[in-house]
């Protein structure tokens, strides 16, 4: 088991945990691995796939905080289940879908669902394992539970490399099936959590948008996360039809890509745990976004099979710390009873900036090459870097004043 393993009993409450994350990723992978070319093999354009995903930013950007603020009212574990099931149904349209409108409408399902897990199982455990007096552990089991889900994802795109032969878009019908029946176990396993619910939906909704722009380090945050989704939505649209297109690969090599991928994002998230331990979690963030900056350019200067599995890998590393690190040191600054509603809000807001990059990547493929891609992502890891020393600098301003504080009581 290792020394995670001995310093952490794999009781009830993390078990859950674990089993909800591993099988969002394992979903979200058979999904990935194929959606974007799915869509190509459909009939779309590259525009038109750009305008699928953005409609999916704007949706997640407009439904994204109120569903935390539901979360955190009518319950974690019901949020989640209602989630999961109309998660399922996007994914089964999806696979379904044959012409730009039915893209749209599935993904506009696919939004909601997503919307109403995102943040919420971070949210349901750390208040859970609160209340058991072990708030400390997540900086523990948040890097190892993404790595875990990650090297299951990684088992996932390999396992629908195999499914999609002769069928690409059996895996859509295999992650719309793990969907519909995650939502119906999560019934009978979770105990259900809240946040504030003795004030009203709308009064809540208010004061906390209110709260998280009065907050300087809030903002900040908010920034962060529109300026992060950068590289990672430009990767996210580019690198399947960048591999099938500009090198010539097949198809068949997307379930072995991904694969790789995923193994290198658990090792990020697993880096991540360790780094953490050393320096302050967004010193590490800083990391993770370096290593995207370096690989991005690698990509951008040659346009080999050698440079794109090398640079992705390292975008991939990078984007593994940067999550991990965030999970965590973004959770030490957010008030308990408004846990689901502030993550929810963070992610909105990457979402409502978010969906301008699929248009923008895709433009840029088809106007003038899918190298400029890679410097796009270059340069939105580069800002991101930026806020990440601001917002560093923010934190331990607070920190000093209060330890001033509490020196001189």
């Amino acid at each position: 088991m290792g020394r995670f393993g001995k310093s952490i009993k794999l009781d009830s409450t993390i078990t859950k945990y674990y089993f909800i994350i591993i099988l969002y990723e394992s979903i979200d992978k058979l999904f990935g691995t194929v959606y974007v070319a799915h869509m190509g093999i459909r009939g779309l354009t590259s525009f038109q796939i750009g305008q699928v995903l953005a409609i999916a930013s704007i949706a997640l950007s407009v439904l994204d905080f109120p569903t935390g603020n539901i979360a955190d009212k009518y319950g974690r574990k019901r949020s989640l289940v209602l989630g999961f099931f109309i998660w399922s149904i996007g994914l089964l349209v999806f696979f379904q879908a044959n012409n730009l409108f039915t893209f749209i409408l599935s993904i506009l399902f696919w939004a909601a669902g997503v919307a109403l897990i995102s943040g919420t199982p971070g949210a349901w455990f750390v208040d859970e394992i609160t209340k058991e007096g072990r708030a400390h552990l997540k900086a523990k089991v948040f890097p190892n539970a993404n790595a875990i889900s990650l090297i299951f994802g990684a088992i996932i795109a390999l396992l629908s490399s195999v499914l999609a032969i002769g069928r690409p878009d059996f895996p859509l019908l295999v992650a719309g099936i793990m969907a519909l029946g995650t939502s119906i176990i999560l019934i009978f396993i979770l105990n259900e959590n809240y946040g504030d619910r003795a004030i009203s939906f709308r009064k809540a909704l208010v004061r906390n948008t209110i709260d998280i722009f009065k907050s300087t380090t809030m903002r900040l945050i908010l920034i962060y996360s529109m300026t992060g989704i950068i590289a990672f939505q430009t990767f996210v649209m580019i690198w399947q039809l960048y591999m099938v297109k500009e090198l010539k690969l097949s198809t068949a090599y997307l379930g072995f890509t991904m694969a790789i991928f995923l193994v290198v994002l658990a090792v990020g998230n697993s880096l991540a745990g360790i780094l953490l331990k050393r320096f302050e979690g967004v010193k590490v963030s800083i990391m993770g976004q370096s290593l995207i900056a370096i690989g991005s350019i690698t990509i951008a200067s040659h346009a080999s099979i050698v440079a794109f599995y090398l640079g992705a890998s390292l975008i991939e590393l990078g984007l593994g710390i940067d999550k991990s690190a965030s999970s965590v040191w973004v959770h030490d600054l957010i008030p308990s009873e408004r846990r689901a509603s502030y993550i929810s809000a963070i992610s909105a807001a990457g979402s409502l900036f978010g969906f301008t990059i699929p248009l923008v990547s895709g433009y840029i493929a088809d106007q003038i090459g899918f190298r400029y891609n890679w410097l796009l992502a270059f340069i939105g890891s580069i800002i991101t870097i930026t806020l990440l020393i601001k917002i560093g600098t923010k934190i331990r301003t607070v920190r000093e004043v209060i330890e001033n504080v509490e020196e001189s009581n």
